[in-house]
């Protein structure tokens, strides 16, 4: 079967998957939530913040404002992938409840095409969610252009993500479990945040910390945000073929 021919079929077959699921469409739901809530409430709650004299104040400098590429890093570029992945992590995994992946081994499909549409599909969509979140946030936006290498990096956390639930859960229960694991994972982009360059590259050993930080050295200006991408990009790559490989290892067990 044509790598086309099959994108089709697994595409209507995911769309049916997600539709049927409620914790699916909530996640997409809560994108949404999220964006909106970002959007309208920072602005509201930094000026009531300022105004109340609480945040800047004689003890702490720094207003709510300052920590808008923050947010937006976590809840947007990470957490935007992180939720695409897992939307199609579970289609994964329902596919992987009712033995279909078993069964695919045995017809003229190739394991390999249907590896490399579960990898595309989960960054495709996770690309244009991050590009339009941080652009409905509209807070510490960096330029079009950047942000559109900024969402391709960050994009790749999405395949990452579908491949993890389909390496260690055996079914959604277990991805369930699964997905508060990654949540908590991501918290590691909220503590480098606060520690001081160079000591903050180690986080790196968690390879979107890198998007977010090429992120904000592009908000500062600085013209060496591309090298933070390019290793966060390649990072992930290697990353999701060993994921790949491992999926595939499993397959044929």
């Amino acid at each position: 079967m044509k790598m086309m021919q099959l994108a089709r079929k697994l595409y209507k077959n995911d769309f049916k998957l997600i539709l049927r699921d409620r914790f699916m469409i909530f996640m997409f739901l809560f994108v949404i939530l999220i964006t909106f809530v970002l959007r309208f409430g920072l602005p509201w709650f930094n000026t009531y913040l300022a105004e109340s004299g609480l945040l800047p104040n004689q003890k702490f400098a720094m207003s709510l404002a300052d920590f808008y590429p923050l947010l937006v890093a976590f809840f947007a570029i990470f957490q935007g992938a992180l939720i695409s992945g897992t939307i199609f992590g579970f289609a994964f995994l329902d596919e992987k409840d009712d033995k279909t992946i078993k069964a695919m081994l045995v017809t003229p499909i190739q394991l390999d095409h249907y590896i490399l549409y579960r990898v595309i599909t989960p960054a495709i969509f996770a690309f244009f969610v991050v590009f339009a979140q941080v652009l409905l946030i509209n807070q510490a936006l960096i330029p079009l252009w950047q942000l559109f290498f900024i969402a391709i990096g960050a994009s790749l956390t999405a395949p990452i993500a579908s491949l993890f639930y389909a390496v260690f859960a055996e079914n959604k229960v277990q991805g369930f479990a699964m997905a508060k694991i990654a949540g908590v994972i991501g918290w590691i982009i909220l503590f480098a945040w606060f520690v001081p360059v160079p000591s903050q590259w180690l986080f790196g050993i968690f390879p979107p910390f890198f998007i977010s930080k090429a992120y904000w050295i592009a908000l500062e200006g600085n013209s060496f945000w591309p090298v933070a991408l390019i290793f966060g990009i390649i990072a992930q790559i290697g990353l999701i073929i060993l994921l790949a490989k491992r999926f595939k290892t499993l397959a044929y067990g």
